[in-house]
């Protein structure tokens, strides 16, 4: 039987993991910046042998995708101890271990159609998501 996967993108080099490419450009990588990965993960993987471990919130995508990025703390390891000692940080209840089960890359031409697919400026939409980020702090 074959476990359930969910996926998770991730800029190579960088821990950090997004729910979609979109989030990745977001983020501020370009095409011809760096390469991004899509990760094929499987949750609670008991033993076997996996490429990299992952910790994930154990929460439904809509409500991970209402937390920023760098908030959310989803993060990729290269040792399965280090993504256990990390859960076990922050509590079992809050992430979930996963073992990378496949890693393929996105092509350069899949980036480049997406951020034209965008049809914005990028640096014009981060300035406006920044303004409003900082107007909704000032509320208090």
């Amino acid at each position: 039987m074959e476990k359930k996967t969910t996926t998770r993108y991730r800029r190579r080099t960088r821990p950090f993991l997004y729910l979609s490419i979109e989030e990745v450009l977001e983020a501020g990588i370009t095409a011809a910046e760096e390469t991004i990965e899509e990760l094929t993960l499987i949750p609670n993987p008991g033993l076997g042998i996996f490429m990299m471990f992952a910790a994930i919130i154990n929460k439904s995508i809509e409500e991970i995708k209402k937390i920023p990025v760098m908030r959310r703390g989803e993060l990729v390891f290269e040792k399965r101890g280090e993504a256990v000692n990390y859960i076990k940080q922050w509590g079992k209840d809050v992430f979930i271990l996963c073992g990378v089960k496949e890693s393929n890359t996105i092509s350069r031409e899949e980036i480049t159609e997406l951020a034209a697919g965008n049809g914005s400026n990028e640096l014009i939409d981060k300035q406006l998501k920044g303004l409003q980020g900082f107007d909704t702090r000032n509320k208090t």
